[in-house]
């Protein structure tokens, strides 16, 4: 009984994950059988996005602009609705998960969009160094889409110093004459010498 009660946060996020699944399937289907136009998250969803957003980036931080201000929320919807219709119901569970991992793992009993700022902050500190891989999976694919969004913004960009391209390749080859080939030198291994 006591191996039971000690992996009940466990049990709870597998019983979670797949009500979860089932709903994302149900969702998806019913805006498939509907026929209007279905935006690629729902409003819950765009409210997850954004708590997620500015606990990561959070406004007045070292870059004065904030996740929502960067338009993570719209960054996000638009990345759902260009991946391939089977993966988005896991994109969209994803952010479910998220939501109610501070309900399983605390640091209070209640969603993530509930929670207070330092909170939030505090949810997402605990899911990067979970001992439970599916957690820290989890951070880690909502960070590597926000902060692609975040580095696309030009405002962010210029804040950092990078000047702002999202088809660096495209200009290059076209500024090169047709048909003429890019020189590539030698790595250098030392001073002189050459592979």
């Amino acid at each position: 009984m006591s191996d039971v009660v000690a992996h009940l946060p466990v049990i709870f996020l597998v019983v979670a994950l797949a009500a979860l699944a089932l709903a994302a399937v149900g969702l998806a289907r019913r805006a498939r059988a509907s026929g209007a136009p279905a935006r690629a998250l729902s409003v819950k969803e765009r409210a997850i996005v954004a708590a997620c957003a500015d606990a990561l980036f959070p406004a007045g931080g070292p870059i004065p602009l904030s996740g929502t201000e960067a338009g993570l929320v719209e960054y996000v919807e638009h990345y759902v609705a260009r991946t391939p219709r089977p993966l988005r119901p896991y994109l969209r569970l994803l952010l479910h998960v998220v939501e109610l991992s501070p309900c399983v793992f605390g640091p209070r009993r209640a969603r993530f969009t509930r929670l207070p700022q330092p909170d939030r902050i505090a949810v997402l500190a605990s899911m990067s160094q979970s001992c439970i891989y599916l957690r820290r999976v989890t951070f880690l694919s909502l960070r590597t889409m926000l902060s692609m969004g975040y580095l696309a913004n030009e405002k962010v960009a210029r804040a950092i110093g990078v000047a702002c391209c999202a088809t660096p390749f495209e200009r290059r080859a076209a500024a090169r004459p047709a048909g003429e080939g890019v020189a590539v030198s030698a790595a250098s291994l030392a001073p002189g010498v050459t592979a």
